[in-house]
């Protein structure tokens, strides 16, 4: 029986949203690893983690040094450099094999900003130079001397190691040869690490741009600009580049010739470095923000179908096992599952509110199909959404769901494969001011309203004058909804009372003429009555000239 429970409990947790969590005592931002089918972690705390894919319980720890810089699959082990200098290989179970330490007096390293390796040596980008470490510890060389200067992590090819110097991009080879270096006209290079696919390296800038060179002679391929820094390290795919921007946008760019795909926006700048995966049972990229949240954004359309969250920046994800995982600066690894999602498109964070309805929908996706999208409002009851293919919508009256001040929204997705369980629902936090005043309807009638004869009602926002959705409109006594405009028609003429309803808005009302048909009574009328002044005005002249003529003669 308890076997049971246990096997159930298991089942339950393989569709929540949130599947595991584990803490360290500092910022994991960087990209996690596997290695020998363990997920791999490094936290500024010093240490690394090797952690169970299914359950985020601890397989083993090493220490290496306070705040390291990435994690390198090469040589059947893991290499890790630290900020401070250090350099460590790790065979299985996280055991070190050797370690260097380029803090001392001999080498007076003071910051280490990232390492490489190829299949013949280790290559490390440090405040004072490029410095060469042989695959058994050994520090083979120094290939370029600096004076405390600020160098980009380093990417390696079979022979070359290319990185950035401030302002210029370096390529050299082992014995310390500059191949070319390339300058940019204004900015220089920093976090972003160059990513080499065939004859071309990727590289983010402070000039607001993601660059392209070609490694056989440095010259750039395409330059493509953001509206902010480029420190996102590019993922490079199946002929397109995805990358983040301080502008707090994805990129997808066509890695030929830099032409956008899409672009996807989100809060705060966004500088991890993307990863490909599946969401629901659809292509995606998964990016980590400092708005400290994680996206999943389709690949096709650049649309987000999901937002997870964590309690402060979100690192660099993995995406394995059906999880996507990532650090936080939090200190927490998250590892969500991806079976099922929902994204929250309208509102966004911290929008307004008043009384006018609140539109709230976004995108789902599911593995196992017949999926549908649950809303929650400040933890109240689940309500259902309305859904189609990938999108849904829910309609909220703010007067009656939402609290004054902050109000909290989130979404679960339900299918025949489970359902999300919380607490960790992808949602968006909204502020709802009860003093904001009724807004005011103008509605406006197609002109020329005949008996019988069809006539249209337009109903806009005055505020902005935007067409308004699901208003009620009552016409000769008739209830109606509809959308943006409503026609009708009225067989009998007469004076009619046309009025308005919709949340958030003062009534609307107004009165309608309906007319004959045939030809209008007033423009009979009308003409009658301009045919007797025409005929009075002849026949007075007339009178006038007989009685002038009778007058003269007399």
């Amino acid at each position: 029986m308890r076997h049971a429970l246990f096997l159930l409990l298991i089942l339950a947790l393989s569709n929540a949203s949130l599947v595991w969590q584990y803490s360290t005592d500092g910022s994991v931002s960087g990209k996690p690893a596997v290695f020998q089918g363990v997920v791999v972690v490094a936290s500024d705390d010093g240490n690394v983690y090797g952690l169970d894919p299914s359950t985020g319980v601890r397989r083993w720890q090493t220490t290496v040094g306070k705040k390291p810089n990435d994690l390198i699959l090469a040589d059947n082990a893991i290499y890790v450099s630290t900020s401070g200098g250090r350099i460590s290989k790790l065979g299985a179970n996280g055991v070190k094999q050797w370690e260097v330490n380029l803090n001392v007096t001999t080498y007076n390293v003071s910051r280490l900003y990232g390492a490489s390796v190829n299949p013949k040596a280790v290559f490390v980008t440090a405040n004072n130079g490029v410095y060469v470490i042989e695959k058994n510890g050994s520090i083979r060389q120094k290939i370029l001397n600096l004076n405390d200067t600020v160098l980009s992590p380093p990417a390696t090819g079979a022979d070359y190691v290319i990185f950035g110097k401030e302002g210029e991009l370096y390529k050299m080879n082992e014995a310390g040869s500059v191949l070319w270096k390339e300058r940019l006209a204004e900015g220089s290079f920093w976090l972003s690490k160059p990513v080499i696919e065939g004859n071309v390296v990727y590289i983010g800038a402070l000039d607001d741009k993601m660059h392209a060179f070609y490694t056989t002679n440095g010259a750039e391929l395409w330059g493509m600009r953001t509206r902010n820094w480029v420190v996102s390290t590019p993922l490079v795919k199946n002929g397109i580049v995805y990358f983040g921007s301080n502008d707090g946008s994805i990129y997808a760019l066509d890695s030929g010739d830099g032409n956008a795909r899409w672009t996807a926006q989100t809060q705060l700048a966004m500088q991890s470095q993307p990863e490909s995966g599946i969401m629901g049972g659809i292509e995606v990229i998964f990016a980590g923000g400092t708005d400290k949240s994680i996206y999943a954004i389709s690949t096709e359309t650049g649309e987000i179908v999901w937002k997870g969250s964590s309690t402060a920046a979100a690192g660099s994800p993995l995406f394995y096992q059906n999880k996507v995982i990532f650090g936080s600066d939090d200190g927490k690894v998250y590892a969500y599952s991806t079976e099922r999602a929902c994204s929250i498109t309208n509102p966004h964070e911290a929008d307004l509110a008043g009384y006018k309805e609140l539109v709230v929908n976004g995108k789902h996706v599911s593995e196992s199909g017949g999926a549908s999208v649950l809303v929650q409002i400040n933890q109240g009851e689940w309500m259902q959404a309305n859904t189609t293919d990938v999108d849904w919508v829910y309609y909220v009256n703010p007067k009656t769901m939402l609290s004054p001040g902050l109000n909290v929204i989130s979404c679960q997705v339900s299918d025949a494969g489970g359902s999300e369980i919380g607490p960790a629902f992808t949602t968006v936090t909204i502020n709802h001011d009860p003093g904001t005043p009724l807004s005011d309807l103008v509605v406006t009638l197609s002109p020329d309203i005949i008996e019988g004869g069809n006539f249209t009602v337009y109903v806009n926002d005055a505020d902005d004058g935007s067409p308004v959705d699901r208003f009620n409109i009552t016409v000769d006594g008739r209830d109606f909804r509809s959308n943006k405009n409503y026609t009708t028609n009225i067989a009998t003429p007469g004076e009619y009372t046309v009025s308005v309803k919709k949340i958030g808005f003062k009534d609307a009302t107004l009165k309608i003429n309906v007319n004959a048909s045939g030809v209008n009574p007033l423009y009979i009328a009308g003409g009658v009555l301009l045919i007797i002044i025409i005929v009075w005005q002849v026949w007075t002249k007339v009178l006038k000239k007989k009685f002038a003529a009778r007058a003269k003669k007399r």
